[in-house]
């Protein structure tokens, strides 16, 4: 039994039977019945007239559940669900309610309920998971359990986000060992020819190909702590950052890896304008787009990082004409490990997280991130943020501004 269905039981078993004892204290009193007349200890209770229900199994809300029962159980972020013994409902709290009032899901979720109540027999507990078709799919956790007295409590656990980060664990463990085995499978490989082999310049050859290896495992440990440190960080130790100090650091930083692979890098900068944030996440966020704007261009091609400021917000573009990604792959790309194409990957070396750290940054910092491509026609790649109250004059930020942290 779960921890809500034991509570709930508890709570609505106690209130009845408190309700109970009330009732028959209040119909006995000191040996006189409800017409004034005595009664015998040993007096049958009076038989009750056809077609109507035993107290058990009243059709009707009981009491007890108004007022303190009633608001605690409303205040639960999961449904429940009150019956008679013949699974009638007797009563639903706000969040049950809520569900109902999802369209298909509450027709969905309501048979699903009555089955499971007519299905519990005696006082074992019963359990099951329900998921609704279509998209999006949503997951429920439904549970019963018989009280003493015949009536039946259900709770309803809406389990779609714990379904969806169980999922994305399970995945991430398997695309993590798959990432790790291959640099290590590798280095074994080419240590293992290497043993045997006398030729110097196949040595030579075969040793830098270890330390390549080597070197890319280097970046998934070290992309994996920048996740890991992004994702659990949050907004600590926050300060103005200077857009455009943060767009020039980039680009310097990468302007050789551009030279080399033929590819022309430039910056098109706005008004000086500040963000309130974490500097290096900031760094690292655009580092890894541009990265990954140089990585999948071809020799001649151009890479622009673009900044555009609106009154409130300020937004960096970062502008390719590589070979672009295919629409299907849009919603995916931002998931750790995720590659478009995995050959092209595997032989430029990424870890596959670099998106995934930048969503993060840009999560932490109240902002957004999308993108628009199109297969061979390039991408473009926006962030944009909240701009921090105050204004920036010749690369100094004005001391009298208001340092509010942005919301996340």
């Amino acid at each position: 039994m779960s921890y809500l269905l034991a509570i709930v039981t508890f709570l609505v078993g106690a209130a009845l039977g408190v309700s109970v004892a009330r009732r028959r204290m209040a119909t006995t009193g000191s040996g006189v019945s409800q017409n004034g007349a005595a009664t015998s200890p040993d007096a049958k209770p009076p038989r009750q007239p056809s077609g109507e229900r035993s107290e058990s199994n009243s059709t009707e809300l009981p009491g007890e559940l108004h007022g303190v029962l009633a608001a605690a159980l409303n205040s639960l972020p999961s449904g429940v669900v009150i019956a008679a013994a013949d699974a009638q409902v007797l009563f639903k709290n706000s969040a049950a309610e809520a569900i109902s009032g999802v369209r298909h899901v509450d027709v969905l979720v309501h048979e699903a309920v009555t089955t499971l109540l007519k299905n519990t027999v005696g006082s074992q507990p019963q359990h099951r998971r329900f998921d609704t078709a279509g998209s999006p799919s949503r997951s429920f956790d439904l549970r019963t359990q018989r009280l003493a007295d015949g009536r039946l409590v259900a709770t309803i656990e809406d389990v779609t986000e714990r379904t969806r980060i169980d999922t994305v664990r399970t995945d991430f463990v398997a695309n993590l060992s798959h990432e790790l085995k291959t640099p290590i499978g590798g280095i074994a490989a080419l240590a293992d020819t290497m043993m045997g082999e006398t030729d110097p310049q196949v040595i030579e050859r075969l040793t830098s190909r270890i330390v390549e290896e080597a070197y890319r495992l280097s970046r998934i440990v070290d992309d994996l702590l920048d996740l890991s440190r992004i994702e659990f960080g949050g907004a600590q130790d926050w300060e103005p950052v200077v857009v455009d100090e943060v767009v020039n650091e980039v680009v310097a930083r990468l302007q050789p890896e551009a030279m080399r692979a033929g590819v022309k890098l430039e910056a098109k900068l706005a008004d000086p304008v500040r963000v309130l944030g974490d500097r290096m996440q900031l760094v690292s966020a655009l580092e890894n787009l541009v990265t990954n704007a140089v990585k999948y261009s071809d020799d001649g091609k151009k890479v622009l990082v673009d900044v555009r400021t609106t009154p409130e917000f300020v937004s960096i573009s970062v502008v390719d004409q590589g070979i672009g990604i295919a629409a299907k792959d849009h919603q995916r790309i931002f998931e750790r490990f995720y590659r478009v194409d995995r050959a092209r990957s595997r032989t430029t070396g990424g870890s596959g997280l670099g998106l995934s750290i930048v969503r993060h940054v840009v999560s932490n910092h109240g902002g957004t991130v999308s993108v628009v491509s199109e297969e061979g026609r390039g991408s473009t790649f926006t962030m944009t943020f909240p701009r921090d109250v105050g204004t920036v004059r010749n690369g100094v930020v004005d001391a009298a501004v208001d340092e509010r942290k942005v919301s996340v």
